[in-house]
């Protein structure tokens, strides 16, 4: 990482750990589904948690095919029925022979804790209007004094010291007022002298770290990508030439072109502490 002047960073999943908006998500799309499959909701959501269902971080949920499937790069794998069936390898060929395009509402990549539960609601009918509602409910939540965030005093002091020598860009696909109040809480308002908000990744992260390469006038071999999921920041960043660290606390990546992989954000500081070291 030694040619690096830029580092991009994610939002939720990657400056804070904390999980227990899922809960309250969860809840909320729950609660809009009829009353006949809200139970069944919550025993795949449970299921899920529990990893005893083929629904997991780091796989797809084709809501529109109703089937949930591994990749490689976009490349389709494997393929399973909601209920654990595995779909036959001829059967998957024919439905996908072509890489997966990803969006936020019809081809969903389950890259970190909040497409768990939407994908779930989305297989028992939920549309995705509803889900979105849900999710801006959510964010609603997390800006109020009721919502606790818990910052992790290392990386704070991390953050601070690399913005005295990097330029520091946040990327999130949320929206401005919640992402704002966010930052507040965690104490970060001050450390980011650029910020992208709904990015709509990872349709156009490509797009995204291109406008940051133009604006700062730097190539994509100086620019740093850190994200939570695979598919939004760190595939995408890899192909235009970006150094990549992913935050992977379920081993989910087996094959991953991060350069460095990390499972929690007191690893994530051990990385970037590196960066200060050859300042």
């Amino acid at each position: 990482m030694k040619n690096i002047t830029t580092i991009v960073f994610d939002l939720d999943g990657t400056l804070y750990e904390d999980t227990h908006h899922f809960r309250y998500y969860a809840d909320l799309l729950r609660n809009k589904l009829p009353l006949d499959v809200q139970e069944r909701f919550e025993d795949d959501y449970a299921d899920v948690s529990k990893g005893k269902h083929s629904l997991k971080i780091g796989r797809v949920y084709d809501a529109k095919k109703d089937l949930i499937l591994s990749h490689h790069h976009g490349e389709v794998t494997q393929g399973w029925k909601w209920d654990g069936e595995i779909v036959p390898s001829h059967e998957i060929n024919e439905l996908y022979p072509a890489p997966l395009q990803f969006d936020l509402q019809e081809m969903l990549s389950i890259g970190d804790l909040w497409w768990v539960p939407v994908s779930i609601a989305k297989h028992y009918g939920l549309s995705s209007s509803d889900a979105y509602e849900a999710f801006l409910q959510t964010r609603e939540h997390m800006m109020t004094d009721d919502f606790e965030l818990r910052p992790l005093k290392e990386f704070t002091d991390i953050l601070e010291e690399l913005h005295k020598s990097y330029t520091l860009v946040l990327m999130t696909n949320s929206p401005q007022t919640d992402s704002d109040i966010i930052l507040k809480k965690l104490g970060f308002t001050s450390y980011f002298h650029d910020k992208i908000f709904e990015a709509n990744k990872p349709i156009h992260t490509e797009a995204k770290l291109t406008c940051i390469s133009e604006k700062w006038n730097i190539p994509f071999s100086e620019m740093l990508s850190v994200g939570d999921n695979y598919i939004n920041e760190i595939l995408p960043a890899s192909i235009l030439g970006c150094t990549t660290i992913c935050i992977d606390p379920y081993n989910t990546q087996e094959n991953s072109v991060a350069d460095y992989t990390v499972q929690n954000l007191s690893e994530l500081v051990v990385q970037l502490e590196s960066l200060l070291i050859r300042k």
